[in-house]
């Protein structure tokens, strides 16, 4: 799991995409909804795929 106090913003950042951090607030998408993000939820947030598969993968590991 994440630290607890780990935010979108840092999460982002560590994998060098927080140019994208704006479409996550925009939404409210904290730690906690990311979570349970899926594909076409990134998408619906016009995230591209070289991203997206970033997001997911680094989401992976950490997931239930």
């Amino acid at each position: 799991m994440f630290p607890a106090d780990t935010s979108v913003d840092s999460f982002l950042e560590s994998l060098g995409l927080e140019k994208y951090s704006t479409s996550f607030q925009v939404e409210e998408v904290d730690m906690d909804a990311l979570m349970h993000m899926t594909d076409d939820d990134l998408k619906a947030l016009l995230i591209p795929m070289g991203p997206r598969k970033k997001i997911l993968l680094a989401l992976g590991s950490n997931r239930g």
